[in-house]
């Protein structure tokens, strides 16, 4: 709950400005009725006309002044409530930045998108209808209480009654509402995950006919969240009628007994027409503080959804030590890593090192953790055992941002953004000029980049995945590192443009190189190759030196060339 206010604290001198206005709206609507009682009892009782003009001003005075307290009020608070919302999705995208792949486990990525959109919004809502109803309505029913027993008439039980009518009426509702404010938040969850999943394997739909299939799968989730916001609204909008009812009802009941009263002598005109404005000020503001209990679960679902992500432990953290030492090295001893959850080790005993000026490469079946040893080295996930160490400390001891500066890493799955080349290029060197960009592009074989500034879709869907991967490659080495890592990057690629891209990074010769790679002309040329099977590093050396002793080695080698040669 504290992060979920954290956000206020700024803005607490405008609250303050919203209750200063709030007092000054009560305190003129709260007038009116007596005003109006005045005319009746005094001005048209005793015919005199000046006083009627003279309370007329005052009553249009107390008017005017209520509705600039109003425009106050509601300036002031859409302020806060857009405010307070700015600054909790910030907070929300900060913490997800240090999310590890753990925590994206936890909670879906899909979730997380409506959390820090629909949820907000849910809190930005409420938050607006806190000043302009929640704390307005209890001042204006306490005013009107104080004022009905000022007027001192034995007609308050009716307004006693209605107001537990009003509560009977309100339980009811939430009884059958409140269940389905929970269901609503998981549905649109899971509408959020199809339409995901929907525009991005468009291809994938297309190119085997399930149009029809998906279709079908989408709209039977969304039919389920159209039923049970029909079933919800339904149910809140039958209380409209039965509240107008009541209401009625309560002026029915004041109008025939106060004539009673009247006519004994018992209450003046004027004061039953203040009392009947009273006291629909009355069962309003109990009304308006029941519509609102009505909608508080949903925001409270909304909340604590947000603050499952602001509590979310993160894994991943930092260390103490920011300085590390010119051309370092990285050791991997006895590391071994298990998936949160599964009961086998995806990695097993592994042991390696990566030194400067030397190329080190992985080869081994899918799912033989070759890109989970790459995710280990910049902390996107930590060993279950054993270390990782850079010239002797442990990895875990230094700063994430000290340490990932050090290192360049290119991801299986070649990640552009929306913007054009420039932009692109610049996330790996923010201060990259055109010269430093057309070398890296050069070095890539990016060779159908006319312009830096051609624009670059979401996702990079304008460029081929031979064209994305290279762009990938040309912002990992724009910016000199002391590792490079290259995660199965070059699978895209013919062997021409390969071959030529590998005799460019040979300019990274002061730097440690380690890739992944099932191609083995991407590997060959490596100064040591480690071949792995089910999580184990099985053999280690040369190209040349495996050939002849390993068996799965030379395996994947004959695999690859009889491949060739029947293509060939």
């Amino acid at each position: 709950m504290k992060k979920l206010l954290k956000p206020m604290k700024n803005k607490i001198p405008q609250i303050v400005l919203i209750f200063i206005f709030l007092s000054i709206q009560v305190y003129c609507d709260l007038t009116l009725p007596q005003y109006t009682a005045d005319i009746v009892d005094i001005g048209i009782q005793n015919t005199n006309f000046q006083f009627i003009i003279d309370t007329g001003m005052m009553m249009l005075l107390m008017v005017a002044i209520s509705a600039l307290a109003t425009v106050a009020v509601s300036y002031f608070s859409s302020r806060v409530a857009s405010g307070y919302a700015k600054d909790l999705r910030k907070i929300i995208y900060e913490k997800v930045l240090k999310f590890s792949n753990h925590e994206l486990n936890e909670i879906s990525r899909s979730s997380l998108i409506t959390r820090s959109t629909n949820d907000v919004n849910q809190l930005q809502s409420v938050l607006g209808m806190i000043f302009m109803t929640l704390i307005f309505a209890p001042l204006l029913g306490i005013g009107s209480i104080i004022k009905v027993f000022e007027l001192q008439t034995n007609l308050s039980w009716i307004i006693l009654v209605n107001f537990i009518a009003v509560i009977l009426l309100l339980a009811i509702v939430m009884v059958k509402v409140v269940p389905y404010f929970k269901l609503i938040q998981e549905i649109i969850d899971r509408i959020n995950k199809n339409a995901r999943e929907i525009l991005m394997g468009i291809p994938v739909i297309k190119a085997f006919v399930r149009q029809d299939f998906e279709k079908e799968k989408f709209q039977k989730v969304n039919k389920e969240f159209y039923d049970v916001n029909i079933h919800v609204f339904k149910t809140m909008l039958i209380m409209i009628p039965l509240l107008t009812l009541i209401m009625n009802l309560m002026v029915v009941l004041i109008l025939y007994f106060g004539a009673y009263d009247a006519m004994s002598g018992g209450i003046l005109t004027g004061d039953i027409i203040a009392f009947i404005q009273y006291a629909t000020q009355i069962v309003t503001s109990f009304l308006m503080i029941g519509a609102f209990m009505i909608i508080l679960p949903r925001i409270l679902v909304s909340g604590r959804r947000i603050s499952e992500v602001l509590n979310t432990e993160i894994t991943i953290t930092d260390g103490e030590l920011t300085q590390i030492s010119e051309n370092p090295t990285i050791e991997f001893r006895n590391v071994s890593y298990k998936y949160p959850g599964s009961e086998k080790e995806t990695l097993k005993d592994i042991s390696f090192s990566l030194e400067p000026g030397k190329t080190t490469a992985i080869i081994g079946g899918t799912g033989s953790g070759k890109s989970t040893i790459l995710n280990l080295i910049p902390r996107l996930q930590d060993p279950s055992s054993g270390e990782i160490l850079i010239d002797g400390e442990n990895i875990k001891r230094f700063n994430l941002k000290s340490l990932r500066n050090r290192i360049s890493f290119t991801p299986q799955k070649a990640i552009l953004f929306q913007g054009d080349v420039k932009s692109n290029m610049q996330i790996g060197k923010s201060d990259a000029s055109d010269e430093d960009i057309r070398k890296a592009l050069e070095i890539a074989q990016v060779d159908f980049v006319e312009n830096l500034a051609e624009e670059v879709t979401q996702g990079g869907s304008n460029f081929s995945g031979g064209q994305k991967q290279r762009l990938s490659i040309a912002r990992a080495i724009i910016d000199s590192h002391d590792f490079y890592l290259f995660d199965d990057c070059f699978s895209a690629l013919d062997m021409n443009t390969e071959r030529r891209i590998k005799e460019n990074l040979k300019s990274l010769e002061d730097s440690s190189v380690l890739i992944v790679s099932q191609r083995i002309s991407t590997i060959m040329d490596a100064d040591e190759i480690l071949v792995m099977d089910n999580g184990e590093i099985v053999d280690r050396g040369t190209h040349k030196k495996l050939i002849e002793s390993s068996e799965i080695y030379r395996e994947i080698v004959n695999i690859q060339i009889d491949s060739m040669e029947a293509l060939s």
